[in-house]
């Protein structure tokens, strides 16, 4: 195990937040530990100042330790590994009943922030599979295009591209069974409960079709079916399935729980996706698409994103636009979001470049940047947020300022008709992200307007943090 994630460390961390007894749950994203606690009063700040630890953000009940790509997946591994093997009792409700006022309210204010997080929990755990499709597909259709191979081309090379190209068909085609499962068990309830109620939304209903998979049945009980909602619906009747399944359980007899709970989770859960949920799902998900095309094209829009998306970054709520991926990549073919919400992590490197500017030459500013720039330049940006601008502030506003320069560019190029996106609902960003960018144009010029916006947005959050961010603030 890397330095960054001992035995040592996870066991100073676990001493910070209150002990294995005030942990309720332990989980991660891509870069983050995430632990869930009974008592947010027990937990010290200080975790922040342990060696391998890169920033902390601490919500409501929330504690989120970050480490980085690849580490903070094995860092949830052996915490959880510790916490088996702790043998301390679990805190009970009873001994945390205690709140101040402060506290209950609070509590109430993060529902946001608890359903958001739900997000992480849900998409996490496909995101390496996004990236790799996405990757694979956009290298097969740079060698494509740069090779000018026509469509129907034959040979090795056209198979090999072919094949690099399959996997994101199989991605998106079953997408919504992988997300059905991982949300009913976010929910509270049995994974495959929720892909198979996902699958009604992935079947076909009209017998005269010659694509897709007929269901066997062209209406519910004498009312029409349409499958629309997509994504939206999906987490919905997933949602819906968790509940109706703890509902059910709680009234079940344990010696036909087993026989009988998920038949009528089923059961009940596929009426109401048939009755409602479908045609309030895909309401919901043409709402959501045209208001984020529009605003997409909108160069002011794209500007206010960009520039906020650090913060959201910050709260550790970005998870929450990975739905909003998905509904764009079913509506337009592409994600014309994330390469706008990318321009911020570019405002963040053109900042703390001017930081490293304009420190001493031996300073240990000079040395955090060093340090950080590399995985902020491949879209990895919490070191330089929390290492370098946030603590100092001034230079975290000026790098928004700087991402939103990038993200009103791309707005503007949209504007004048050349739309781009990531190939993937999700996908690395920063200067990795060149060859997942797509367009009805073809894949060169989204990869040139991503170059310029990454260009824009690195020169961008470099003046303003000269011109701005630099005064009074600590350069040492």
């Amino acid at each position: 195990m890397a330095k960054e994630i001992s035995n040592d460390l996870l066991k100073a961390i676990l001493a910070r937040v209150g002990g294995p007894a005030n942990i309720a749950t332990c989980g991660n994203c891509m870069t983050r530990l995430r632990l869930s606690v009974h008592d947010s009063t027990q937990v010290d700040p200080a975790i922040r100042t342990l060696e391998g630890v890169k920033g902390v953000v601490l919500s409501d009940n929330q504690v989120q330790v970050i480490f980085g790509p690849g580490k903070a997946q094995r860092a949830a591994d052996a915490m959880n590994a510790l916490l088996a093997n702790s043998g301390e009792t679990l805190m009970q409700a009873a001994d945390i009943a205690a709140k101040t006022k402060s506290q209950l309210k609070a509590k109430q204010t993060s529902g946001v922030q608890q359903f958001l997080s739900k997000f992480a929990t849900i998409f996490t755990p496909l995101i390496p599979g996004f990236i790799a499709a996405g990757l694979l597909l956009g290298i097969a259709t740079l060698i494509g295009t740069v090779m000018h191979l026509p469509a129907d081309a034959q040979g090795m090379l056209a198979d090999a591209l072919n094949l690099m190209k399959v996997f994101s068909k199989g991605l998106f085609t079953f997408l919504v069974i992988l997300i059905g499962y991982n949300a009913a068990q976010a929910f509270g309830g049995t994974g495959v409960n929720g892909a198979i109620i996902a699958s009604l939304f992935l079947l076909g209903y009209n017998p005269a079709a010659t694509t897709g998979y007929f269901s066997g049945i062209q209406d519910f009980f004498g009312l029409p079916i349409d499958p629309r909602g997509n994504i939206i619906g999906v987490l919905i009747a997933a949602w819906a399935s968790a509940r109706i399944e703890c509902i059910i359980r709680r009234f079940m007899p344990d010696d036909l729980d087993m026989l009988l709970t998920s038949m009528l989770t089923l059961l009940v859960t596929a009426a109401l996706a048939y009755l409602i949920i479908m045609p309030l799902g895909g309401w919901l998900f043409e709402g959501m698409s045209w208001l984020f095309i529009h605003l997409n094209s909108n160069p002011l829009g794209c500007a206010v994103l960009a520039g906020l998306f650090l913060v959201s970054v910050v709260f550790g709520v970005h998870q929450g636009f990975i739905p909003v991926y998905l509904a764009l990549m079913s509506s337009q073919g592409f994600n014309s979001l994330f390469p706008i919400l990318s321009m911020a992590g570019a405002g963040q490197v053109g900042a703390a470049l001017a930081l490293y500017w304009r420190a001493e030459r031996h300073s240990a500013l000079r040395s955090q940047v060093r340090g950080a720039i590399i995985p902020g330049l491949l879209g990895v940006g919490e070191p330089l947020i929390y290492g370098v601008t946030l603590p100092r502030m001034k230079p975290f506003i000026t790098a928004c300022l700087g991402g939103a320069a990038g993200g009103l560019f791309i707005g503007l190029v949209a504007w004048s008709g050349l739309p781009m996106g990531l190939n993937s609902a999700f996908g690395p960003s920063g200067l990795v992200a060149l060859p997942l960018m797509t367009s009805a144009q073809g894949i060169l010029p989204a990869m040139a307007v991503y170059a310029a916006g990454m260009a824009i947005s690195y020169l961008g959050g470099f003046i303003f943090t000269v011109l701005f961010g630099c005064r009074n603030v600590n350069l040492d």
